[in-house]
């Protein structure tokens, strides 16, 4: 194993552990703030870190030749991977489960896996195929669910959830493409995040007005004030940085694999600190799931 292989595989167990527990976090600190307020605060911390690495390089004299060069993809990037991405995951993740976006998660690393196929020609042979079939069946039963309880916002939210996997799986096989036209991946990172400013800050100002938006975040209470810095800073900036970094120097399928980590601590910390159920239909839907991973994911 090289050691720029071995790097990456050390930073996306990084980043497994970092994301596992950001979506019970956000779940948590939507209990006191709305997810608009809270993705513009999220940003406005993230967004000042890297207009500040960003001042920092252009003050050095870096040119960011392969940057600009690649603007309109760097562009596409970061508009699908936070203000949409992003954006509909906070206001899906608001009106549903964490357990449910455990399980509907899973199918992230399956889309990636095709788009990998498909945009860079990684073999993905027939005992894949009836894995990942097997996976999305299991976690669209489980996001339908609520149709049979009559839950219409735990459904809405699974469904935002199924969009959020399809633009976050978009945002990662560009992101792939552009790191190897040699773009830097913390420069890739730090633009999506100042785009999330642009985005979300104007938005939540419209919405609340400046003086609402103010008080918002002047009244909340310090444990959902933890919540908020922990997604700007650690599973924002530290974590994305690794993801792509991550990328340059091995397959797109492979890192996706690291994905599944997350379950180790996403699951533990819905049941036990956010008090969640395990559901029938729950049980039913991850059952079908661990079929379909260990029949596509399964190693000679």
């Amino acid at each position: 194993m090289t050691s720029h292989r071995k790097k990456a595989y050390i930073f996306l167990i990084i980043t497994a552990a970092l994301w596992g527990a950001a979506s019970p976090i956000i779940k948590f600190t939507l209990g006191g703030i709305d997810p608009l307020p809270f993705l513009a605060y999220r940003f406005l911390i993230a967004g000042f870190l890297s207009i500040s690495i960003f001042s920092f390089k252009l003050i050095k004299g870096k040119k960011f030749r392969h940057f600009r060069a690649n603007f309109w993809q760097v562009f596409l990037y970061g508009l699908l991977a936070v203000p949409l991405a992003l954006g509909i995951l906070f206001f899906g993740l608001d009106k549903t489960t964490v357990l449910d976006m455990t399980l509907i998660g899973v199918i992230g690393p399956m889309v990636v896996t095709l788009g990998a196929s498909l945009f860079f020609h990684d073999k993905i042979t027939s005992r894949e195929k009836v894995g990942i079939t097997i996976v999305l069946a299991g976690a669209i039963l489980n996001s339908l669910f609520p149709l049979l309880s009559k839950n219409g916002s735990r459904l809405t939210g699974n469904i935002l959830l199924l969009l959020y996997l399809l633009s976050d799986a978009g945002s990662v096989l560009l992101s792939k493409k552009i790191v190897r036209k040699k773009v830097k991946s913390v420069n890739l990172t730090n633009f999506a995040f100042i785009l999330g400013v642009l985005v979300f800050l104007p938005l939540a100002t419209i919405d609340l007005g400046i003086n609402g938006f103010i008080n918002t975040i002047v009244s909340l209470p310090l444990k959902y004030h933890l919540g908020v810095w922990y997604m700007a800073v650690i599973s924002g900036n530290i974590a994305y940085y690794l993801y792509v970094r991550a990328q340059r120097s091995i397959e797109v399928s492979e890192a996706t694999l690291f994905n599944y980590l997350q379950l180790v601590f996403t699951v533990p910390l819905a049941i036990f600190w956010l008090k969640e159920d395990l559901s029938f239909h729950f049980l039913v839907g991850a059952g079908l799931i661990i079929i379909g991973l260990i029949i596509a994911e399964r190693k000679t």
